[in-house]
Parts: C-alpha cells; structure tokens; sequence
C-alpha cells in the first residue's frame, strides 16, 4: 500500500483540523483516552455520495468538487472489477476548516476478487480515512490503455451518533430498507443459531461488537460465510494505510466509514477485516458472525479460507504502532489461534488460493501447500507493503507477548486423557500436562479443581497433583506467563472414588 505521502500529507493538514473531526466521528468515550465513542449502540447511517469523472481522453479522467458536505473517507471505483487501471490514481483533498489543500497523492487499486466473485462488484482503490473534508480533487492518467468505464470518486460519510439509519429517508426508501433489515435479522439469526466457537485456552479480549460502533446492518442481508474447515490456522495482520491522524474518539466513525466504503462502494458482503484495533488499544468486531467463530473475511487474498485478520487504524509505512495496539493484536491472536490449539508464536501450514507472488517475492500456486507464521503480516500472502515498513517488525513483538501456549492435560494418573474425556481415580490425583512455550517463559502453573486452585508448580514443571473428594470434579492448569499473562488448559473430568476402607485383621 503506497500510504507514506498520502498520510504525511494528510498529517500536516489533518492535524490542524482535529477540532473539526467530531464532525464525522461517534459520541465521546466512556473512559478517558478509549475508543469506546462505540457507545453509540444502535446502527447510524452512512451514505456514499458519487462524482463521475469527465473523460478527458481515452487515458485520462479527472473530476473536481469543492464545497462539498463534509465526508470523512474516499476512494475511487469503476464499474468493472475486473477492469485494471492503467497509470495513476492521485487525490487531493480540502480541509473542512482551514480550507487547507493537500497535496496530490496516489491511491492504490484493491485486488479484483478479495471477497469472491460477487455480482455488481466495482473495482476500487483502497479507501481513505481523511478525517473531515469538504472538497476533492482526483486525477486519472498516465497510462497507455484505455481507462475502465464508469470512473467514480466516492465520498463516504460515516454518520455520527444521532442520526439513526433510514432516519432521513423517504417512506419508500423505509419500505425498502425494511425489508432489508427483515432480511438482515433472518440472517443474524441464523449466525445465531449456529453452535458457538471453541473455547480458548487464552482469554477473551473485550470487543466493542457491531452494534455499539454503530453498524447498519441492513447493508449486511447475506449473512456470514463460516471457514470450510472450520478451523483458523493464522492471524494476518493489516494497517488500514494512507490514513490521516485521528483521535480514538474517532475509531467508530473510522470502522462505520470502512463498512459503508466496503459494502457499498466495493460491492462486498460486509466489512473485509474480521477485527479492528485502534492505537488506543480497542478492539472492534469486524465481519458479522460472532467474534467466537471461524468467520471467512475478505482480507488476504488467496488465504482467506484458513485464517482471520486484526486490522491497525492507521498508516504504519514510517511509524511502528502504538504499544496498546500490539497489545489489542497479541490478546486477540492468543484468543482466537487458541481456540484451534495453535501458538501465536508457531509456524502453519496454509493451502493457497490463488497463483501469485507476494512482497518478498514468494511464488505461490494455487490447491499448494506452504509454511507461514501463526502471525503473519498481509505482505506474506500478498505482493502489498502492508502492515507497512514499520509494524511489520513489531510482528515478532507480538507473537513472543502471548500466554503459554497449547497447554492441555495429556495424563491423568499416568493414564493419556483427551481435552473433554473422563478419568475415574480412588486416591490421589497425579495430572501430567504439556505446553508448546519454552520453560524460562513460564513462571507457574496451578491445578484447578471446580476452578480454584488446589496445586501449584514451577514453571518448568510437567506435573501436579492433590487428593480429591468423592464425587466428578472439572480439572484444570493455569499457566501463568512471567510477562504476566494467564492462559487456561481446556478440561477434564476426573470422577473421584473413596477408598476401599482396609479389611478388618480376622487373624
């Protein structure tokens, strides 16, 4: 993603007119310095309003909109995805407050096919996050090749609290977006209906969900499409890029601008990103279908089918990000590869879906087989620059912050036990456990019975044990991280019998 000029550009404007950027952001938050401007709680309409460019050859297009109402996020689209665009696509954008122009940048096309082939699809660059402007700028060319038809600039604005969806559309239009919103919940509550996720040996994070960030789901009437396999086997992480700076008061007006962008502009089925985070830390829902399941994004193309995805607000080309949202990915990544026994610190093995070369120049065939990192950054599977130059190595931060991982009871009194299985013992309980994080990592482990801790051990330790009362009891190990984290094994039950009281001596 060429995001650096775009945002360092952005960053001297943008900055000035912060104050302004209420305008396109939710309601303040809940705790200082949080993104929970989420406490919108209940869908807040966005609209997307379209400028045709004027052809002005058969390789040049250009429009210009000054005086615009404000918008907060851009992009361009045209109406075949699977048209190429030849040459460069540079913007520019107004300052809502000082008037302020910024200067001309170049926007980066999406790859056709992200999200599966989808009927009236548009191509489209990636969008842009510019904080609050009223006027846009946008010039095609450069290229030898005809450009694609139906050239459009799309201003997005996200909506803000207040302003509740379908609240200012007409009775037909209501009628309409009631159906869609019938059909919306019928969806939903299919998700609903499915069986919940796993459950995970690491926490799980708190997670502003959808509706508190203000998601219109009439936008969302297909529902979510669950992984094959069911099965996640790596996180990719992602920055949003070419992103002004914003205030995490921002954050939910950023999210909603995404879904609108992608959905409505895009042509996809919800937003691509399964999770967000923002510098401030907050996690946000991404694509509809519980945050406990395997839900397919559209994020990483060809691998899509085996993993999820936590998306950084932000441009991270010439800055790492901040320490709490390595920390939102770490706990979301510990939860989620957790459910599938996975460490985030480990390697996988990933099927491709798609013949192409990524950043480093990897060559991959599709239905081939290749080795990636639990967490892996977009440019692993994909010939992009994101995460950007910058969080890219903070990757490995990530991956070595997380809790013990794959930490499960293999024995029950030296008898080999299955995470759910059912051991019967007279006497006492000896449990032999394993975790895939080195020993030095570790600084405890304790025995739980019915989720108190009865035991505790070393953290180079492979055994517990204690004496258990008569009667079935849930048997647990905590581990606890010398960098404090705390992970749980999945557990047993062990039915415990008395004793047989001695026979009395007869001699």
């Amino acid at each position: 993603m060429r995001g650096t000029a775009f945002a360092a550009a952005l960053g001297v404007v943008t900055t000035l007119c912060l104050p302004g950027a209420a305008v396109a952001a939710g309601p303040g938050p809940d705790r200082a310095g949080s993104s929970a401007s989420a406490g919108t709680r209940g869908p807040v309409e966005g609209t997307v309003r379209r400028l045709a460019l004027e052809s002005r050859s058969a390789t040049e297009a250009a429009v210009s909109a000054q005086n615009t109402e404000r918008f907060g996020l851009m992009g361009v689209s045209w109406k075949d995805a699977s048209a190429e665009v030849q040459g460069k696509i540079e913007a520019r954008i107004r300052n809502a407050v000082t008037g302020a122009w910024t200067p001309w940048v170049e926007l980066e096309p999406l790859k056709a096919g992200l999200d599966g082939v989808r009927p009236g699809a548009r191509g489209a660059t990636e969008p842009v996050w510019v904080g609050s402007a009223d006027g846009a700028e946008v010039r095609v060319g450069g290229g030898s090749a005809a450009l694609p038809a139906g050239l459009e600039l799309d201003l997005v604005d996200p909506g803000k609290a207040g302003r509740r969806a379908g609240a200012a559309k007409s009775a037909s239009a209501s009628g309409t977006r009631a159906a869609k919103s019938a059909s919306a919940s019928g969806a939903r509550a299919t998700a609903a209906a499915v069986a919940p996720g796993p459950e995970s040996t690491a926490p799980r994070p708190d997670v502003v969900p959808r509706a508190q960030w203000g998601a219109d789901e009439s936008l969302n009437n297909e529902g979510p499409i669950y992984l094959a396999g069911g099965r996640i086997k790596a996180l990719f992480v992602h920055h949003t890029a070419a992103s002004a700076p914003y205030e995490c008061t921002d954050s939910a007006a950023i999210v909603r601008g995404l879904h609108v962008y992608h959905v409505k502009t895009n042509g996809w089925r919800d937003v691509g990103y399964n999770f967000l985070v923002d510098k401030c830390g907050t996690l946000f829902e991404g694509r509809q279908g519980g945050v406990d399941r395997p839900v397919m994004g559209a994020h990483t193309y060809g691998f899509n089918s085996e993993s999820t995805s936590v998306a950084v607000l932000g441009d991270h080309t010439s800055a790492g990000a901040s320490p709490e949202a390595l920390e939102g990915i770490a706990k979301m990544a510990a939860y989620k590869l957790g459910q599938y026994d996975a460490d985030m610190d480990g390697t996988t093995t990933l099927t491709a879906g798609a013949t192409q070369k990524n950043y480093a120049g990897t060559s991959f065939t599709a239905g081939q087989q290749y080795q990636f990192r639990t967490v892996s950054g977009h440019r692993d599977g994909f010939n992009t620059e994101c995460p950007g130059h910058q969080l890219y190595p903070q990757l490995d931060t990530i991956r070595k912050s997380g809790p013990a991982a794959r930490l499960k009871i293999g024995a029950v009194n030296e008898k080999p036990i299955a995470a759910g299985g059912t051991a019967k013992v007279t006497g006492p309980l000896a449990v032999d456990f394993s975790t895939s994080t080195a020993a030095p990592l570790v600084s405890s482990f304790e025995l739980l019975v019915d989720g108190t801790p009865v035991a505790t051990v070393a953290g180079d330790a492979t055994r517990a044990a204690t004496v258990l009362s008569p009667g079935s009891h849930r048997v647990q190990i905590r581990a606890t991280a010398h960098n404090g984290k705390v992970s749980t094994s999945l557990p047993v039950t062990v039915e415990a019998e008395a004793e047989a009281p001695d026979a009395p001596d007869v001699t």
